[in-house]
């Protein structure tokens, strides 16, 4: 984790002054964050910023990954497709399994979820389930061929999001 992960004291312009009390410079509560990651370079961002938000909020810190079986998995064949298929399946879950221990030992409010199907369906489920306040996701440099044959994931949960989003740009 970055100097983000650090960051202790509240920041903004609501903080400067001491007139107002602290149900008043924070009017709004959030118990829940999820965080869905694909468990790339580019979520390593939403989840320091779950991690920040987490420990400002006091809030349960959840990480969600969703194991969707790649294409080329999907085709084997033979008597050992099944153990690829199950190895693949376990890398993921431990690489999650990694990246919440790291968490952890910034803020130990958090755990990991690992589930499996389709992830926009999914990510949304798991919010619904577990009452998220805040779901924080990230986008992708896709270009348009790829957008266009397999779609965006950040828009349609955004459609069908439970609670609010925080959608942070692919490269921020």
């Amino acid at each position: 984790m970055n100097a983000l992960a650090n960051i202790e004291e509240p920041v903004g312009a609501a903080h400067q002054s001491r007139e107002f009390s602290e149900c008043d410079r924070c009017p709004i509560t959030v118990k829940r964050i999820l965080v869905p990651t694909d468990l790339s370079m580019e979520s390593d961002r939403t989840i320091e910023y779950g991690l920040v938000l987490a420990r400002r909020f006091s809030a349960h810190l959840t990480l969600l990954h969703v194991y969707k079986e790649g294409y080329a998995v999907k085709y084997l064949r033979g008597p050992h497709a099944a153990d690829a298929v199950s190895e693949e399946r376990m890398y993921f879950k431990n690489r999650l399994k990694s990246i919440v221990e790291g968490v952890r030992k910034f803020y130990v409010d958090c755990n990991a979820e690992f589930r499996d199907g389709q992830p926009c369906k999914e990510i949304v489920k798991t919010a619904k389930e577990q009452d998220a306040d805040l779901m924080i996701i990230s986008t992708h440099h896709y270009n348009w061929l790829t957008r266009l044959a397999y779609g965006c994931h950040a828009e349609e949960i955004l459609r069908h999001a439970p609670c609010p989003l925080l959608i942070l740009p692919a490269g921020y």
